[in-house]
């Protein structure tokens, strides 16, 4: 059945969740720029029994907003599950995930806005405990190195720039060696956060170039392993 594959949470867990759903949207509301987008979890049903469920909240969001109105600005806001394989069991598991995407607004300040409010939500529950890697979304993975800490300034993208700029405080590095977590639509710059504390991944996010249709969506946004965040409060 359908319903054995998803996960549920009891007692103390349960109220992290929820906590973590409730502040995400009162940060969002609080900005009153942003209006909140509902998705199914569905990706595709078929004529048979086989259900597909989504592993990408983002794409699903650019194809919604892309059949209806893709040329206006918007900035939008999601919460929901997702389900993937996961990575010691092999097993299909869920995981949520909070979200933005900044669309039709592929520029520096865009890159800030998306940067900056997702610093705010870090800020708040995380305590500062993480830090910011940069990549270009278009590298090959041609080594195992994660972080590049020799990498020179002046390699750096404006982006980078900016958000050191910005943002004096949050520590960054640039990798210039392997991209783990980007997807095909990624344009510009990518970047991931990770736990000092846990070392696991709390985000991810950049500029991307979505097409379908003969339409295209660009923009900025990010999304945030909420799994990842419950264990470290």
């Amino acid at each position: 059945m359908l319903v054995n594959s998803f996960d549920t949470k009891f007692g103390k867990t349960a109220e992290k969740y929820e906590n973590l759903d409730n502040t995400f949207v009162y940060l969002l509301k609080k900005k009153k720029i942003y209006n909140r987008i509902f998705t199914s979890v569905l990706t595709n049903k078929k004529i048979s029994n086989d259900i597909d469920l989504r592993s990408d909240i983002t794409g699903q969001v650019l194809n919604s907003v892309i059949s209806q109105d893709f040329t206006s600005k918007q900035n939008l806001y999601y919460m929901g599950d997702i389900f993937k394989k996961d990575l010691v069991s092999s097993q299909i598991k869920q995981f949520r995930e909070h979200g933005v995407e900044i669309l039709n607004q592929l520029d520096s300040k865009s890159f800030l806005l998306t940067t900056s409010l997702l610093v705010e939500y870090l800020n708040l529950i995380i305590k500062k405990k993480y830090s910011f890697v940069f990549t270009n979304p278009n590298l090959i993975n041609t080594n195992n190195f994660i972080l590049d800490k020799k990498t020179p300034k002046k390699q750096m993208s404006k982006f980078v720039k900016s958000f050191s700029l910005s943002n004096k405080k949050i520590p960054f590095v640039f990798n210039s060696e392997k991209n783990f977590f980007s997807k095909k639509y990624h344009r510009e710059i990518f970047f991931y956060v990770y736990s000092d504390v846990s070392k696991k991944i709390l985000a991810q996010g950049g500029g991307y170039m979505h097409k379908k249709d003969n339409k295209t969506l660009n923009g900025f946004g990010f999304s945030c392993n909420i799994d990842n965040w419950v264990e470290l409060i």
